[in-house]
């Protein structure tokens, strides 16, 4: 089951399962995801299920949906593609596998892979003695 990792400003990471054929996205309650923002239209975008692929689909909003930073109107979605409203990043995942909510941080921050964040940190550097 396809899963939308949502990460908003100032706010923590949800997790999100997509069912059904449309998943609309915006700031009015009425959507299958609420996303807060000045940027965010009321019926920003929807989640289409053609019954063989997803797609994403701007609604006429007005500050635009992009997609791995290209502004688009419809794009079919991959797996870790991600989806920019607003100030919200959320990162479209076809996967059946449950992720922590640091390993949802990992992936959003870092577009593309998990990337084991502790291994990037430089090793400490090397104390000399001196006599």
């Amino acid at each position: 089951m396809p899963r939308l990792i949502i990460l908003t400003k100032g706010s923590r990471i949800r997790q999100v399962t997509v069912s059904g054929r449309l998943t609309t996205i915006g700031r009015s309650d009425g959507n299958s995801l609420v996303i807060e923002g000045d940027r965010v239209s009321r019926q920003h975008a929807v989640i289409d299920w053609d019954g063989d692929n997803y797609a994403v689909i701007d609604a006429g909003s007005r500050n635009g949906t992009f997609v791995n930073m290209q502004k688009v109107s419809r794009q079919t979605l991959r797996n870790g593609d991600t989806i920019t409203i607003g100030d919200c990043e959320i990162r479209f995942l076809f996967d059946t596998r449950p992720l922590s909510d640091v390993d949802a941080l990992r992936l959003v921050t870092i577009p593309g892979r998990l990337v084991d964040l502790d291994a990037l940190k430089p090793p400490p550097a090397k104390r000399h003695a001196f006599a």
